[in-house]
């Protein structure tokens, strides 16, 4: 049986009565809950974070010679609490803004710059939440500041220019007063200011820090770059006299970088593009044609975000920023690494396939080496000397597609010229691989390799090496100067030397 339950009306319901507490009561129960009458002190105020945040630096190397426009800077960030914001500034320019992502690690960061030619400083800078700031810098350096011909030689030291060797040709920049090959080095008059140097064969060429490139030496295919543009309708004689003194190369502000062929040159600009002039009968100046020779700048066509070039006798190759490789001109012996070899010219560039992350590049007479962001080396072309570093005979004395030089993993920069090729490793000690007979390998033997041996053993931590056809010259980063290889009409640069020697082995050049 359900039950109902019956809710009286409220007028019949008694209202509940709340006890009422006495003051005494009242207050014996507030000082029981541990209240009180008197004003109660602020809670303590949150420490202050007065601690900056640690930034260390790890590339670019203080002082090091950096020859592509594409210059990694790596950098750790810690703080206490919480990193806010970094940063980083080139030159004194204004600072740019860094996402907070690590790229490797917890705490270590990586960015590209775009040095200019000379010395750069770049920053680095973090901030924590609370304002606090802590800022490194490192300086370096942007360009060659060694080179090294047929058989003349040179350096850059705090911007002058200093020359020796052969002289036939006015090569030296020393004045048609001077004709004789010099045995030490000469400083070259008007020469001040100058980021970097490259000579070849028998020209050379120098650029200055405001972006104006000058050249003097053999002209016979106008490689000087010192002609006037032809105008239509007005006839014109090329310029193909050789200059005993450095000369302007007009139309050209804002270069950033020099490479020298054996009868053609290449600049880089600032824009990324590539001018070229001189022997273009393989199509080596890029321009689309074979007109030659040019005596006056040219565009090499179709080619952008480039940040390194090289030369070798007849071919042009160029590293861009996304880390592919471009070759153009001869194509005897491969060199333009497509698996295919032929006696046409080819004036147009041409992305090697299957090379990818390159960071450095360097060539050789007919040769090509290109270093990968992993440490490693590919190289293709002439092999006659081993010089492509592959470890085995390769038939016909050529590759004409890449191959992995052997047990070379850690390279941080590649060199060559001549047959002979070369790599500085992480830890700064020096391989070299290929033609030998002159004691160029500077391994302290005349015995050719094709596999990568020591070289220079003594000198770990080198600042820029050169070869040149028989020769290196290379500084150390104390400042002091080395040469080896073939000694010819002073390219050595001592005076105590024999003429028409080998020396095997580094030696020692003063400068004046």
């Amino acid at each position: 049986m359900a039950h109902l339950r019956v809710t009286p009306p409220a007028a019949w319901r008694r209202p509940r009565l709340l006890p009422t507490l006495s003051p005494a009561l009242s207050l014996a129960l507030l000082l029981a809950c541990g209240g009180s009458d008197e004003p109660q002190p602020p809670p303590p105020a949150p420490p202050v974070d007065d601690v900056a945040p640690q930034v260390q630096l790890l590339s670019p190397t203080v002082g090091w010679s950096y020859t592509s426009r594409k210059v990694l800077a790596e950098f750790t960030a810690t703080d206490d609490t919480q990193l806010a914001t970094l940063s980083w500034s080139l030159n004194g320019a204004g600072f740019q803004p860094l996402a907070l992502t690590p790229s490797r690690g917890e705490d270590r960061f990586e960015f590209e710059v775009a040095p200019w030619p000379g010395r750069n400083t770049l920053a680095v800078r973090a901030t924590d939440a609370a304002g606090n700031t802590a800022e490194q810098t490192v300086s370096f350096h942007f360009g060659g500041l060694s080179g090294a011909g047929g058989s003349h030689t040179g350096v850059v030291r705090q911007g002058a220019l200093y020359l020796w060797g052969r002289n036939n040709r006015g090569q030296l920049g020393l004045g048609a007063e001077v004709t004789a090959d010099q045995r030490v080095p000469k400083p070259v008059p008007g020469m001040e200011g100058v980021a970097a140097v490259a000579l070849n064969q028998n020209h050379s060429m120098a650029l200055k820090e405001d972006g104006t490139v000058w050249a003097w030496g053999e002209n016979a295919q106008g490689q000087l770059g010192l002609g006037k543009p032809p105008e239509a309708g007005q006839p014109r004689t090329p310029d193909l006299t050789a200059r005993w003194s450095p000369t302007r190369v007009e139309g050209l502000s804002g270069a950033v970088a020099l490479a020298l062929g054996y009868r053609h040159s290449l600049v880089l600009m600032e824009d990324g593009t590539v001018r070229a002039f001189g022997d273009n009968s393989t199509g080596q100046l890029g321009d689309g044609t074979t007109e030659s020779p040019r005596d006056y700048p040219v565009l090499v066509g179709g080619l952008t975000e480039v940040v390194k070039v090289v030369a070798g006798s007849m071919h042009s190759v160029a590293l861009k920023r996304d880390g592919t490789v471009w070759v153009w001109g001869r194509n005897t012996y491969g060199n333009l690494g497509q698996g295919t070899q032929d006696s046409t010219a080819h004036p147009t560039p041409a992305q090697v396939p299957g090379v990818a992350n390159g960071v450095d590049i360097a060539t050789g007479r007919d040769h090509i080496l290109v270093l990968h962001a992993g440490g490693t080396v590919s190289s293709w072309g002439l092999d006659a000397s081993g010089q492509l570093g592959f470890g085995e005979a390769i038939p016909g004395e050529q590759s004409n597609a890449p191959v992995q030089v052997k047990n070379l993993v850690d390279a941080r920069f590649v060199f060559a010229n001549g047959n002979m090729s070369y790599a500085q490793r992480a830890d700064g000690t020096l391989l070299s691989w290929g033609q030998n007979f002159n004691g160029q390998l500077g391994n302290g033997s005349k015995t050719d390799t094709n596999v990568p041996v020591p070289a220079a053993e003594g000198l770990k931590g080198l600042l820029t090496l050169s070869p040149g056809a028989t020769h290196v010259v290379a500084f150390h980063r104390d400042g002091s100067l080395f040469t080896w290889g073939w000694s010819f009409s002073g390219s050595l640069g001592r005076e105590d030397l024999l003429d028409r020697w080998t020396y095997t082995e580094p030696i020692l050049v003063t400068l004046p």
